[in-house]
């Protein structure tokens, strides 16, 4: 992971150029400030966190004439709002916004307002398994449409950029966002669900699945919703060491545990939470409370999760 701050305009405009692609910044906000947290998880791909007040992005013709790459950004915006022009488009951009344009062609980016978020992946468009017609599509719109695809990319984009590209490797991470990234512009251009290409990716968008359908998705629904069998279904889970079922457990564990320390919840029966975390049983469901958190349900719940258990 690459920080770096600047405190001036200058050496903004020398950080964005370093880290993405030469440009022109004005419109300065008074003391502007602006931090930027990149990883590089191969010679195709970044994920990068930007923070800045005010300012605004020329990407300018001459500038663009002279690019050595074929790269695309993909942005969320994460706080403020601003605009985003290329071509003929512009499109306004507030928080949850996704946003596509190419560094090889002008564009101009306006972030005056104050306290500026934008998560950025750059990638080249060589490096994803995209048609070029879906490529055209989503450059022409520079919005990316909400749907289940983008919020799984950008959901694992972040989670990796979090993660600083070390729980899975640099490798397999820059497989998996640049399978989603395909996969969302995929989807995007059709209209459609469209399945990822990769065990990685198609494991993301399961995780994603289960937790917008918790607590009373089954393995069958997993593989009814993503045109796969059963089996299909294990062997996504096998490369990470666990089975459907025990996953699908361990969300309603997490569940409940999340509900357990709910002060809207205080007043609910330990058994009603059970239940609405999919286990109908309480007996059953202490039992694995207690092998996953080391403690019981009740004592859980007493000690408010203060991140204390028998297990650590």
């Amino acid at each position: 992971m690459v920080v770096l701050a600047a405190a001036s305009a200058d050496a903004w405009q020398d950080v964005v150029s370093r880290c993405f692609i030469p440009i022109n910044c004005g419109a300065f906000e008074p003391g502007f400030r602006g931090r930027m947290d990149q990883l590089e998880l191969d010679d195709s791909i970044s994920i990068s966190c930007v923070a800045t007040d005010g300012h605004t992005v020329d990407r300018s013709e001459r500038l663009a004439a002279r690019a050595e790459g074929d790269a695309l950004h993909l942005s969320l915006q994460l706080a403020s709002r601003g605009t985003v022009r290329q071509g003929r488009r512009m499109v306004s951009v507030r928080p949850g916004t996704a946003s596509m344009y190419a560094t090889d062609s002008p564009y101009y980016l306006d972030y005056s307002e104050p306290g500026q978020r934008q998560l950025i992946v750059q990638v080249s468009r060589a490096a994803l398994d995209a048609p070029r017609a879906a490529l055209h599509d989503g450059l022409g719109r520079l919005t990316v449409p909400a749907s289940d695809a983008t919020r799984v990319f950008f959901t694992y984009a972040l989670d990796t950029h979090r993660r600083g590209g070390l729980a899975d490797g640099a490798t397999p991470a820059a497989e998996v966002v640049k399978d989603l990234a395909a996969t969302m512009i995929r989807a995007s251009a059709e209209g459609a669900r469209v399945l990822p290409r990769t065990r990685g990716g198609l494991r993301r968008a399961i995780e994603d699945f289960v937790s917008v359908n918790l607590p009373r998705v089954r393995v069958d629904d997993i593989a009814a919703e993503f045109f796969i069998s059963r089996r299909t279904v294990y062997h996504v889970f096998e490369d990470v060491g666990t089975t459907p079922s025990d996953y699908l457990r361990r969300q309603r564990l997490e569940l409940a545990a999340r509900r357990l320390v709910d002060p809207e919840l205080s007043g609910v029966a330990i058994a009603d939470i059970a239940a609405s975390a999919g286990f109908e049983d309480p007996t059953t469901f202490t039992r694995a409370f207690r092998r996953e958190h080391g403690v019981t349900p009740r004592d859980w719940r007493a000690s408010g999760a203060a991140g204390v258990s028998a297990a650590s």
